[in-house]
């Protein structure tokens, strides 16, 4: 693809990340924890909270007029903020590329965006003995979410994602290790990460003698449903050099999409919605992967996290597997993909816990200032790459990087 126009490169700037304590029962409403993600986003980026003119709260869009949860509505009246410009809901990623774009256009100039998940009854059997959650399931945010678990059949539970897993394994000659690798080194990431919920490193062993859901994925190869929230505030690159003297810039990013036949009952690995964004993404870019310090792909189930790693182009199409266990350092149980290339070095959704990607972008600008604590910290990480969503719905190519 020929190289694109891209004016907003480098123009608009992460000033602010906040987060809420990750858990599995907090006790806590999602705008509780949403506020308290928010609060702390803005005070790490310095901006008056009357200056904010533009919030993105967590939901899907059919959520936009509700006034519980972690939405427009609900953080507006709650923050206090007396007049907005621009809002939105949004997820999965693709929030802060519909942010950006407003931040860029002049539609807002400070914007905050939040996530806030909860476990719901859908997601985990004992959640699902949780009245309350029970009760959120029929007439809350996630009241559109069938209450089963996901890996009993929603629209792309754990059996898509095992079709594809089979399907790649018998088209490719791929073990089930490629995928547990994923899953070891998040966890072993994780556990020095103070923040995630599952902290004790497990072997390949484990991974491969963990209960099966539905074959070849096991319990392990699942993210993890967590009470959490994440917030991040940007601005413009102007803006930002007045705010603080570490801004993380928006280098290039893409929201791809394939044809609509291309949905999750058609395993057409190579061809699906992470590769477009990605071939839209890097034709707005002169980074190269092979210049990228740090990778976030999308965990919510291992296979796509190898997916991803093909879409953004660190290996060649069914050749993902061989460079997976290529990057392997045994004396780690980490990845290093292509030598260099760190991956999830905040746990992610498997082991830090599933906020719908978001978590992503604050470790990674946690990891970009320098301020990621010791033993986690990339030394000289300058930039960093991600690849959120699923293989039809919400695909997010993005790249941030500092000066």
């Amino acid at each position: 693809m020929a190289t694109r126009s891209n004016p907003i490169q480098d123009q608009v700037a992460i000033v602010g990340v906040g987060s809420a304590p990750y858990s599995r029962d907090s006790h806590r409403s999602l705008l509780d924890l949403g506020l308290e993600a928010a609060v702390n986003a803005i005070r790490d980026s310095n901006v008056d909270r009357n200056q904010i003119d533009g919030i993105c709260g967590a939901g899907l869009g059919l959520g936009m007029m509700v006034t519980h949860g972690a939405g427009v509505l609900s953080l507006q009246g709650a923050l206090g903020i007396p007049s907005l410009s621009w809002t939105m809901n949004g997820w999965l990623g693709s929030h802060l590329v519909y942010a950006a774009n407003a931040v860029y256009s002049g539609a807002c100039d400070y914007c905050l965006i939040v996530q806030a998940e909860h476990r719901i009854s859908a997601w985990s059997k004992a959640a699902n003995q949780d009245p309350f959650r029970l009760r959120d399931s029929r007439f809350g945010v996630h009241s559109t979410v069938p209450n089963v678990h996901y890996s009993e059949g929603w629209i792309h539970g754990a059996e898509s994602y095992a079709a594809f897993a089979n399907r790649y394994m018998h088209d490719y000659g791929a073990p089930r290790e490629a995928f547990g690798m994923f899953a070891v080194n998040n966890r072993q990431w994780a556990s020095q990460n103070p923040a995630a919920v599952k902290r004790t490193p497990f072997t390949m062993d484990e991974y491969l003698n963990a209960r099966m859901i539905r074959e070849p994925l096991g319990l392990l190869d699942m993210d993890l449903p967590v009470d959490g929230a994440e917030a991040l505030v940007i601005t413009s690159k102007e803006r930002a050099k007045d705010l603080r003297p570490d801004p993380v810039f928006l280098h290039a990013m893409s929201l791809g999409q394939a044809p609509v036949a291309e949905f999750y009952e058609n395993a057409n690995w190579g061809h699906q919605a992470p590769w477009k964004a990605f071939q839209h993404m890097w034709a707005r870019s002169e980074v190269r992967v092979e210049d990228v310090d740090l990778w976030y792909p999308y965990d919510g189930y291992t296979p796509i996290s190898l997916a991803m790693t093909e879409a953004a182009g660190f290996a060649p199409h069914g050749e993902g597997w061989r460079m997976v266990q290529d990057s392997w350092n045994p004396d780690e149980q980490k990845l290093a993909l292509l030598g260099r290339t760190r991956v999830h070095t905040g746990g992610g959704s498997l082991s830090h816990g599933r906020v719908g990607g978001t978590n992503y972008y604050t470790e990674a600008v946690h990891q970009l200032r320098g301020k990621a604590g010791e033993g986690r910290q990339v030394k000289g990480a300058k930039t960093a790459l991600f690849g959120i969503g699923s293989f039809f719905h919400d695909p997010t190519a993005m790249l941030f990087r500092v000066d």
